[in-house]
């Protein structure tokens, strides 16, 4: 029993000096690393997929996409990025030797377009088209070219109670959207691309929240003014008016109206002839020469 107490009490013994020799060496290590400095700081062009991975996953809840693509000889390829973040696509700016490089490339012009709109931007452009929605319409083709998307095609559905009202669903990008009932087909339409814009505004896309912007003062002088964009309106006729001589406008000349009364009103001045005369003075000569023959006659 001595025995084995003895031979305990040696292994303890050495446990603890190993450990203290373990918290030594760890003790020495920890001084020499601080007397060293803090490690190197890693270089600026390696951290662009990382700020953009952590940008893309606090905003879009999505990591970013990454797609390489080579070109040139194959024994000395050259290769480019382009980058998929929130429905957005970005390319690297050149060809590089590694894919590597291209895609720290494609992340960093992505970070610096993106982080640029911040959201006091995005919340302009939802004030902008909650204000009115006349240009809705427009900014999503404008949208759709930029971004070399299918234009949007509209359909009406028609709402009869309690009054006739118009809504609009409208196809964008293989989605479907239906806007805000309204009186006439046009207004129905330009909700329906209202409620478009702002899916893709919500999304954060920096294409949409620049297109809006732009319209800013457009927008800003409609609502001002109280009215949309003159519009074309027809010209109405109305019945013509008859000559004032007859009463007025409405009134129209007898049928049994005398002639020379007429003449009287129109010329200002009586031009009826006198009483025993003929109106034809070529009449009166013819009358005036005959009597003379028969004078001679006699």
């Amino acid at each position: 029993m001595a025995a084995a107490a003895t031979a305990a009490t040696a292994e303890i013994g050495t446990a603890v000096t190993a450990t203290s020799s373990e918290m030594e060496a760890t003790a020495t290590a920890i001084t020499t690393a601080a007397a060293a400095g803090p490690p190197p700081a890693i270089p600026d062009k390696y951290m662009h997929k990382n700020r953009l991975q952590s940008f893309a996953e606090r905003t879009y809840k999505k990591p970013p996409v990454y797609k390489v693509e080579s070109e040139g000889a194959s024994h000395q390829p050259k290769f480019r990025c382009t980058v998929e973040v929130g429905g957005q696509q970005f390319s690297s700016a050149g060809s590089f030797d590694r894919k590597k490089e291209a895609e720290q490339d494609a992340a960093r012009i992505a970070y610096e377009i993106l982080s640029a709109v911040g959201e006091d931007d995005i919340k302009e452009a939802f004030g902008l088209i909650d204000q009115d929605a006349v240009f809705c319409k427009s900014i999503l083709n404008e949208f759709a070219v930029k971004t070399k998307t299918t234009w949007p095609s509209y359909s009406l559905v028609y709402i009869e109670k309690p009054l006739t009202l118009f809504a609009a669903i409208v196809v964008f990008d293989g989605n479907s959207y239906t806007g805000e009932s309204a009186r006439n087909k046009k207004d129905a339409e330009q909700n329906a691309a209202r409620a478009v814009i702002k899916s893709i505004l919500a999304k954060h896309n920096t294409c949409m929240v620049g297109i809006v912007r732009s319209k800013k003062q457009l927008i800003t002088a409609v609502k001002s003014s109280g009215s949309s964009p003159a519009t074309f309106t027809p010209i109405q006729f109305t019945r013509p008016v008859s000559h004032a001589a007859f009463g007025g406008p409405d009134h129209v000349a007898p049928m049994l109206q005398n002639a020379s009364s007429s003449l009287a009103v129109q010329g200002g001045t009586n031009a009826v002839p006198a009483v025993g005369t003929s109106a034809n003075p070529s009449s009166a000569n013819v009358g005036h020469s005959k009597s003379k023959k028969r004078k001679g006659r006699v």
